[in-house]
């Protein structure tokens, strides 16, 4: 009987974990967001090749045939973030919530997994 009436508990606070928003406080953003993750990541991957952000935003912009990628200056939470491998690169994406309309965007920036590591194979 205490066996179950803890299952039940255990089942219950999951269950209430899962429905509940995000609990961090939206925070003041100053960032290029995209409408989609492969977007974001065309963009980071256009600016670690080395070019600007506003050509690199351009060049996502004219790909996709209307404005996909802009400046957002405003509070947004962090709904999802995880790492993707693209063309050999690995890059950061996050996924924001904005308080004001409740739209999803994307952000990416790319991530060098050796930075500064001195490789060597030793025979």
């Amino acid at each position: 009987m205490l066996a179950n009436l803890s299952l039940a508990l255990m089942a219950t606070l999951v269950i209430q974990a899962i429905k509940q928003p995000p609990t961090a406080p939206p925070q003041k953003l100053n960032v290029v967001l995209c409408q989609t993750e492969a977007q974001a990541t065309a963009l980071a991957a256009s600016i670690s090749a080395g070019n600007t952000e506003t050509i690199a935003t351009n060049n996502v912009n004219r790909a996709a045939g209307s404005q996909v990628c802009g400046r957002y200056i405003g509070y947004a939470t962090v709904e999802v973030e995880k790492t993707e491998t693209h063309s050999g690169a690995v890059f950061m994406l996050a996924g924001l919530h904005f308080v004001e309309d409740n739209k999803l965007a994307w952000t990416a920036s790319s991530i060098a997994p050796f930075q500064g590591a001195k490789l060597e194979r030793r025979a």
